[in-house]
């Protein structure tokens, strides 16, 4: 079988950065340690300030990689729109490769990747096992969290956003066909959370998604001192979502999945399940926050695709503690 990148359709690797330069030169090297080389890798500098073009120019020099380098400059739009452009830039590749630009791919990443779309010719998205490892900002390693394919996700049992109810999006583990990411709508650059989940979850509708156990991915979060702002782009040890993301989350997909909600399609199961969570979950956070007839309303939405659930008991509550408020507070 043939798993080369011209026998794929090319292969583009798309890594948005922004003031990672301590850490994207490690990312551009694991890439150029890949046994089957991607035909481009299109690095998009998201307004960084910390002399990123200057080290990947260097580094590019030096170490004269087998593929195509391109270095796209754009003003600080965040890392969807970064994404997006990367993936605009990538006309001539079938498929895209999301790397982050302070995490590492093992050599064999790609590789495995290609063997399995290969071998499924309707596949839409291929994806590795994922290992987080927490480090200090002097690079020490602190502890590490793996994210584990259940047999039920290799061997495709499940399928669509079902698939989710296990295991999050390991973006950066993760290749996906272009045509299907521009018919999807790219990662959505309304959201500041979750717009990998929402693309994800579009994706996941389109047909099979094949997962690949072992030699998992490296990603790094580097854990800062509080008080030092030295890296400024590092990540924090930190599991807390940006709340306020979940009520947007909720509506964009209703608006990009809900039409699937009663299908029969194999590759819409979880649909229910997704619209159902995304909702409760904008609901608790809204009851959280005191604005309890708004979660009122959010847990109805949530019970129109799980009826028997707890939405509606948290619904009936929200109303109560709603009328204990009044109508001139928080309960707006």
């Amino acid at each position: 079988m043939d798993t080369s990148g011209a026998a794929l359709g090319g292969i583009a690797v798309v890594i948005p950065s922004y003031n990672r330069r301590h850490l994207i030169l490690d990312s551009l090297e694991s890439v150029a340690l890949q046994t089957l080389q991607p035909d481009k890798v299109i690095l998009v500098d998201d307004g960084s300030t910390d002399g990123t073009q200057q080290a990947v120019e260097e580094w590019k020099r030096s170490r004269a990689p087998a593929f195509e380098l391109q270095y796209v400059y754009q003003s600080n739009a965040g890392p969807g729109a970064a994404r997006n452009r990367g993936i605009q830039e990538a006309a001539g590749c079938r498929w895209v490769a999301l790397l982050d630009s302070d995490d590492i791919w093992h050599e064999e990443h790609l590789a495995r990747l290609a063997e399995a779309v290969q071998s499924n010719e309707e596949a839409v998205a291929a994806s590795n096992e994922l290992e987080e490892r927490f480090y200090s900002e002097d690079g020490v390693l602190l502890t590490s969290r793996p994210y584990v394919f259940s047999p039920e996700l290799v061997s495709g049992r499940l399928k669509g956003p079902e698939a989710f109810r296990f295991i999050g999006p390991l973006t950066q583990a993760t290749m996906i066909r272009r045509d299907i990411l521009l018919k999807a709508g790219g990662f959505d650059t309304r959201l500041r959370y979750a717009e990998d989940k929402l693309l994800f979850m579009i994706v996941s509708t389109m047909g099979p998604w094949c997962r690949i156990p072992g030699y998992p991915v490296t990603y790094r979060n580097i854990v800062r001192d509080s008080g030092n702002s030295q890296h400024q782009g590092a990540k924090q040890l930190s599991d807390r979502p940006h709340q306020n993301s979940r009520l947007a989350y909720a509506r964009l997909l209703e608006q990009g999945i809900g039409n699937f909600a009663n299908s029969r399609d194999p590759y819409h199961r979880g649909v229910r399940w997704a619209l159902w969570k995304a909702w409760y979950r904008a609901g608790r956070h809204l009851e959280r926050t005191g604005h309890y007839k708004w979660a009122a309303g959010f847990y109805r939405k949530a019970a129109r695709y799980r009826p028997l659930s707890k939405a509606i008991a948290r619904c009936y509550l929200a109303r109560v503690k709603f009328c204990g408020a009044g109508r001139g507070g928080s309960g707006s």
